[in-house]
């Protein structure tokens, strides 16, 4: 049985501050996630899962990269 990708981060930046005092939290990050797959976040502290989170969730904007829900782009949406 094969199962359509959910949810898909591809190539995902997210950047604090700006210029050369900027803290890059995310860099290049890329995953997906089928639909009916368990998945789990594992790292230690200050990783960047969290983060994740929260640009799938639309509560931030990525610096750069996409976020697809579906096959629909939600880069942008909130």
């Amino acid at each position: 049985m094969t199962h359509s990708i959910a949810v898909e981060a591809a190539h995902v930046v997210k950047a604090f501050g700006h210029g050369e005092t900027a803290v890059r939290a995310l860099d290049d990050v890329s995953v997906q996630i089928r639909t009916g797959e368990f998945f789990t976040l594992l790292g230690p502290s200050g990783c960047g899962k969290t983060t994740l989170l929260r640009l799938i969730a639309g509560f931030e904007m990525p610096s750069g990269g996409t976020i697809m829900l579906e096959g629909a782009d939600i880069t942008t949406l909130p």
